[in-house]
């Protein structure tokens, strides 16, 4: 089963302003991104500076985190009866209770310090330096000699990680407010271009409208006057049959200019931008009855074979503008006398759905006749008023045959 092809073509200009605005955006997002980097980086390294000699400046802060761990652990060392040659002993109470660095001194000298994490990454890292923390030592008694101890159990962590949260969210946000204001610059400036695209597309659609209902006037009148001179010599020539054959030959071919002109006029017509009114709604029935009977018999007096077998009809109402409907259904059947195979039945079916009503008609294909490859004006007035009805039109080709639906809104 084919899918039914919508009839039109794509619109390179509206492609060409998609790449341009996806390659701006791209840039925005790009730049937004470095620039986002840029700012935490230059905050962060600023501002950590300014953090540790807030922290290192402010020594009661340091003091008041380090005395309750030096009171509890004179009161391991006394317990235990520990001395400063003791390191397994007092590493291991450190390491229970999560000291992140330590160091243990006598007037100045290094007995043991110990580091549990990773200095070189840590952002204080003052507080690993035994030489910087010496002046925050306090006095624990050994049982051999009483001795100078600082412990640090990594609570200026906190402050650093809530600097980093906030120089993250700050980067961010100053990230998000330039992508928002340049999304902004691109939107306005590709308004401003297709609201300017739009009209000068306008002004050039109504001129070319008007260009094509002149001409196709223009074409008519003296096509009319060829057709009245073609039927006087068929009847000034009715006993030569040579005659008769090569009339026939002219007033066949300018009857296809006509109808030719004809479309031209519908397409014009239907693709003008002016408003059009749609009559009042009415049953499917009372609308398409006729409309389906006339093509029948139109078709059947042209030695077709019709299956209407497929046509039925429901309570249900749809809105058109008679006049396109009528240029519609002449348009088709004008198509099938021109490329449908005669020897194959041309069937005719409706189907609903809870939201459309549809038409369709297909017809044999004729190897000699193909109407895809032609210009396709027909169909393509078709689909003009189709769309201006608020409908749609579509076709494929199927096992042999060519099919066209017309899809009509259900109104209530």
């Amino acid at each position: 089963m084919h899918a039914y092809t919508q009839n039109g073509e794509e619109d390179t200009v509206l492609r060409d302003d998609l790449k341009r605005v996806k390659k701006k955006l791209s840039l925005t997002f790009a730049i937004a991104i470095i620039g986002t980097c840029v700012v935490f980086g230059l905050l962060y390294y600023l501002e950590i500076d300014l953090l540790n000699n807030y922290i290192e400046g402010t020594s009661h802060l340091i003091y008041d985190n380090e005395k309750p761990y030096i009171d509890e652990f004179q009161q391991y060392v006394t317990d235990n009866d520990i001395s400063t040659t003791d390191v397994e002993q007092y590493d291991e109470w450190m390491t229970d209770h999560d000291v992140a660095f330590y160091s243990v001194q006598e007037r100045g000298k290094v007995i043991y310090n110990k580091s549990n994490v990773d200095k070189l990454i840590s952002p204080a890292k003052n507080m690993y330096d035994y030489r910087f923390t010496g002046s925050y030592e306090l006095p624990v008694q050994f049982s051999d000699i009483e001795a100078e101890v600082f412990i640090y159990t990594g609570f200026t962590i906190k402050y650093y990680i809530a600097l980093m949260i906030f120089d993250v969210g700050f980067s961010l946000m100053m990230g998000i407010v330039f992508v928002y204001l340049r999304i902004r610059k691109i939107i306005a400036g590709y308004q401003t271009e297709l609201e300017a695209s739009q009209e000068q597309e306008k002004k050039a659609r109504q001129e070319k409208d008007e260009l094509m209902r002149n001409m196709a006037h223009d074409l008519r009148t003296p096509l009319t006057g060829v057709m009245a001179y073609v039927d006087v010599m068929k009847l000034e020539n009715e006993a030569y049959a040579e005659n008769m054959k090569n009339l026939n030959f002219i007033s066949e071919k300018v009857l296809d200019i006509r109808t030719q002109v004809d479309n031209l006029l519908d397409f014009s017509i239907a693709g003008s931008q002016r408003p059009i009114e749609l009559d009042a709604s009415m049953d499917v029935e009372y609308i398409f009855g006729d409309y389906l009977s006339d093509v029948c018999a139109q078709l059947m007096k042209s030695n077709y074979e019709v299956d209407a077998e497929g046509i039925s009809f429901k309570q249900v109402k749809v809105a058109v503008n008679m006049a396109f409907l009528t240029r519609i259904f002449s348009n088709l059947t004008d198509n099938i006398y021109k490329y449908a195979d005669n020897k194959k039945p041309v069937v005719m079916k409706t189907a609903f759905t809870k939201k459309t009503f549809s038409v369709e008609i297909g017809n044999g294909v004729c190897d000699n006749k193909t109407l895809v490859k032609s210009a396709g004006i027909g169909l393509k007035s078709v689909d003009a008023m189709m769309q201006r009805m608020n409908g749609s039109m579509s076709f494929k080709r199927e096992r042999g045959k060519f099919w066209v639906k017309l899809e009509f809104p259900i109104v209530k």
